[in-house]
C-alpha cells in the first residue's frame, strides 16, 4: 500500500500568427513523494519483497507535511494549480487498486502588507477614462467618451464594490448595452492574458445621440475565487479588474481599473461571519471545451457573508464639568442641610 503526493502547476494555451498556429504547454512541479504504508520497499523505491494483506478491514494513518511557500489552488480554462493525493494498493494478481483525492491549499494575501510599492494604498480612489472617435463619409468625425472611478483598491470576497460611471455620446449612432464587469484576468506564460467575467452589470440598455449620463454607486459582489497574485507560481499569474464595456457595434468603448481580491479585510472592517464556498466554473459558453475541470473539482476559497465597518460607527463624547452623579449627590446635601437649618430655626422659635 503506497501513497503518493504530488502538487503542480501547468497551463496550456495556443498563439495563434499569420499563417501560423502555435501551442504552448508548461508545467511547475512543487513535490512529488511517495511513502509506503504497508510492505516492504527498498531504498531506490522498488518492492523488496510481495505481503499478503490479510482478509478485512485495515486502516493506515497517515500524515504529511506540506512545504513552505507553496501557491494557491487554482482552476482556470487548461491551467490549474492542483494538489493530488494518490493511493494505491499494489495486487500479486491483476490490476493494482489506485484512488486520488484533490486537496486544497490556500494562502493568505493581506492588503495592507501588500509589497507593491507603486500600486496606490487600498483607500485610493482609482479612475479611467476612454474615448473612441467615429468617422462617416458625410459627417465630420465625432466622439464617445467614458469615465469610470471605483472608490477603492482592495476587496475580499463577499464584499461590495461600488462604482460610479459617466458616458458622453456625441456621435450620431446609437450605442448597444452597456455593462459593469468584475473581470478575472489570468496570464498563461509570458504575455498570453486570458479574460474570464466573474460578475455582470447591465445598467443601461442604450446610450443614444447626444445623451450625457452619469450614474452613482452601481454595485457589484465579489463571489467566492482565487486571491490575487499566484505567490510563488512561474506559469500562471491572477490579476483582477473592474471593467466598463459599451458596445458600438464594430467596436467597443471600453475602461478598466485594476483592484486586489485579499482573504484579509482591510484595517477598520471586521468580519462577521464567514464560511468557505465553492468558485465558480462558469467559463462561458466559447471556453466551456477549454475547462480544465473535468473531474468536477471546485477548490473553496473564503466568503465573508457579514462585514461591519466600524469607520461608520458613531461616538459622541460629552465633556461635563462634573460627572451626572456627583452633582446629583451635591444636590442631595444641599437639600439635606437646607432641611436641618429649617428645622433648627423652628425649635428656637
Amino acid at each position: 500500500v503506497e501513497l503518493r503526493f504530488r502538487g503542480s502547476a501547468r497551463a496550456k494555451w495556443r498563439e495563434i500568427g499569420w499563417k501560423t498556429e502555435t501551442e504552448h504547454e508548461k508545467e511547475e512541479i512543487y513535490f512529488d513523494d511517495r511513502f509506503c504504508l504497508w510492505g516492504k520497499v527498498t531504498a531506490d523505491g522498488r518492492w523488496e519483497s510481495r505481503e499478503v494483506l490479510n482478509r478485512g478491514r485495515h486502516l493506515f494513518p497517515f500524515q504529511y507535511k506540506l512545504p513552505d511557500g507553496i501557491p494557491c489552488s487554482f482552476e482556470a480554462p487548461e491551467a490549474s494549480i492542483r494538489y493530488i493525493v494518490h493511493g494505491a494498493l499494489v495486487r500479486v494478481a491483476g490490476t493494482n487498486i489506485t484512488t486520488k483525492k484533490i486537496v486544497t491549499v490556500l494562502r493568505d494575501l493581506d492588503s495592507k502588507r501588500d509589497n507593491e510599492r507603486k500600486s496606490p494604498s487600498s483607500r485610493h480612489v482609482l479612475e479611467d477614462h476612454a474615448e473612441r472617435t467615429f468617422s462617416t463619409s458625410c459627417c465630420r468625425p465625432s466622439r464617445v467618451s467614458c469615465s469610470l472611478c471605483v472608490l477603492k483598491r482592495s476587496y475580499v470576497p463577499g464584499e461590495t464594490i461600488h462604482a460610479d460611471v459617466q458616458i458622453h455620446n456625441m456621435t450620431m449612432r446609437k450605442s448597444g448595452p452597456c455593462k459593469l464587469q468584475l473581470k478575472q484576468l489570468v496570464t498563461y506564460g509570458e504575455n498570453h492574458c486570458v479574460p474570464i467575467i466573474l460578475q455582470e452589470l447591465e445598467f443601461h440598455e442604450s446610450a443614444r445621440q447626444g445623451q450625457r449620463r452619469q450614474w452613482k454607486n452601481l454595485s457589484l459582489t465579489v463571489p467566492a475565487t482565487c486571491p490575487s497574485k499566484l505567490s510563488k507560481c512561474r506559469v500562471i499569474d491572477l490579476r483582477y479588474c473592474v471593467a466598463l464595456d459599451c458596445d458600438f457595434g464594430e467596436s467597443n468603448l471600453y475602461a478598466a481599473v485594476p483592484i486586489t481580491i485579499a482573504t484579509l479585510p482591510e484595517r477598520g472592517i471586521i468580519p462577521v461571519r464567514w464560511s468557505y464556498q465553492e468558485c465558480s466554473l462558469d467559463f462561458g459558453e466559447d471556453e466551456v471545451k477549454y475547462s480544465s475541470s473535468d473531474d468536477g473539482f471546485k477548490p473553496k476559497y473564503k466568503y465573508y457573508e457579514e462585514l461591519r465597518d466600524i469607520r461608520k460607527d458613531k461616538y459622541f463624547v460629552l465633556k461635563l464639568r462634573q460627572s451626572p452623579g456627583a452633582k446629583r449627590r451635591l444636590m442631595i446635601n444641599e437639600g439635606e442641610s437646607r432641611t436641618d437649618s429649617d428645622a433648627m430655626n423652628e425649635s428656637k422659635a
